[in-house]
Parts: C-alpha cells; structure tokens; sequence
C-alpha cells in the first residue's frame, strides 16, 4: 500500500506524554499511514516507549534513534526518511483526533491545496481550561492567503497543518527555538492554493516543561531571528501581509514575562 501521509513526531525526554501521542496516531482513520518518531537523545523511558510501538506495530510505526540535535533537526531526519505523498508533524506531547489525516487528505485531494490547515484546541495544564478558536471564518477549499498570513490564527503552528511533499523540496527546519515561525509564514507565502477544515483536530497541550513556556531559557529570544526571517524571506507579494502578522505578534508576547527587556529591539525590527 503506498503511503499517503508520513506523520513525524519529535520526541526528547517525552515518557510522561508520548504514549498518548502514539496511541492517538494509531487510531487513525486513515490506513495509508506511516508514523516516524525520531527520538532525539533522550536520557528518560522514551526511546523503550518508541521500541514497544514499532515493535508491536511495525506496519505503522518506524523509529530514528540520534544524538541530541533540538527538535528542528529531529524533524528534518524525519523528513528524510519519510515514503508519504503528504508530511505531517505532531509534537510529543500533544495528540490528534482519529479523523484529522483522513479529513486533510480528502480536502487536499479535493482542492490541490499544498497545505490544508485545521484548528487547534489548547489545553492548559496548570488551569485545566481548554480554549478551541477558529483559525479564520469560514471553511473553504481556497483561503486567502494574505488573510489568513495577516489575522488567521495557529498560522505558524506546524501540527495543525498537511502539507503536499513538494513543500519541503526548498524547507528545513533551523536548530532553534521557534522554528516553525521561522520557516511557515514564509512556506504560506509561495503557496499557490491553501485549504482550511473548519475542526479542532490537533490538541496542543501547553504545561510547565513546554520549551516556550520557559521564559527563563535565552534561546527563547531565537524569536527575533525567526521574525527576521519570516519578514525577509517570504514571497514580495505577502511581505506586507507577513510583517504585519509579525507586528502584531510583538505587540501580543510585549506582555509575556522577559519579553519587555527587547522592546528596543522589536520596535526596531517593525520599522
């Protein structure tokens, strides 16, 4: 059976949370599926987690033992060794409802949509409240692209998102924190057709050991270069759209602890 959507999850030290992840996976509606964890050096249960899913699934699941690299790179190695005509990605410790690939790729197949984006539901551990938004409007088979780049919500999310193989014939992932931000706005921008299923099927788990909930790590601030790059390198005919997504991107993190002592700098970035 040839594999219609390659899934890439990125895991280091994940024990607490990658099972959920897996299982998630493995109920899916979609049978032409491959899932490959790349596990990324860890020192915790989560390379012996990877081994029993591949062993006791081998169809499904393949796993990629590496040094730590960060989870950009990890992502890239899946990338590589991925057989599907569509890519995919899920954090380790989120998790996605059984009919969110079949659901993407049914509208991708429809619309010729390069990538096709659904919306999220966040779950916040500390509080136990769930918020689930709508990324734009109205589902459609054609988003405007600069809309959704200027006021679309999860734009820069990376596992709300299937994206067609040809995406990454020119992307790869940075070892930095924020890299998705780096490289989607700018990956929306050359997209010739992007699609939107109006369901929250990925489920974004924000808890303490989140990367970017620790505003005590100066990597965090990588989120400059990433709105650098986001700006300088999309297509010219978003580049307005781009920067004023990064504008009011800014504007919203100035509130985030940490965030302030760069107000010189973000100022600077916006003119």
């Amino acid at each position: 059976m040839q594999v219609q959507v390659s899934v890439i999850v990125a895991a280091y030290n994940e024990e607490h949370w990658l099972r959920r992840c897996l299982t998630s996976l493995k109920k899916q509606t979609l049978a032409a599926l491959e899932v490959i964890i790349v596990d990324d050096g860890s020192t915790d249960g989560t390379a012996t987690i990877c081994d029993q899913y591949c062993a006791r699934w081998p169809h499904l699941f393949r796993v990629i033992h590496q040094r730590n690299q960060g989870q950009g790179p990890a992502r890239n190695a899946g990338i590589t060794a991925a057989h599907g005509r569509y890519l995919g990605f899920v954090d380790a410790d989120d998790w996605v409802e059984p009919t969110m690939y079949a659901t993407l790729v049914a509208t991708a197949e429809r619309s010729h949509a390069q990538i096709v984006v659904c919306d999220v539901r966040k779950i916040y551990a500390a509080t136990h409240r769930t918020t689930s938004l709508l990324s734009l409007p109205d589902a459609t088979d054609h988003v405007a692209i600069a809309t959704y780049l200027k006021y679309g919500l999860n734009n820069a999310y990376s596992g709300n998102k299937l994206y067609a193989r040809s995406c990454w014939q020119k992307y790869r992932y940075q070892r930095m924190v924020y890299e998705d931000l780096d490289i989607l706005l700018d990956m929306l921008s050359y997209c010739e057709r992007v699609a939107y299923v109006q369901q929250p099927f990925y489920n974004y788990y924000k808890h303490a050991g989140s990367t970017t909930l620790d505003y005590t790590n100066p990597r965090l601030f990588d989120i400059m270069t990433a709105y650098q790059d986001a700006i300088e390198h999309a297509k010219v005919t978003y580049q307005d759209a781009v920067t004023y997504c990064v504008a009011k991107r800014i504007l919203i993190n100035l509130a985030t602890p940490g965030f302030a002592d760069y107000l010189a700098e973000f100022i600077e970035l916006i003119r």
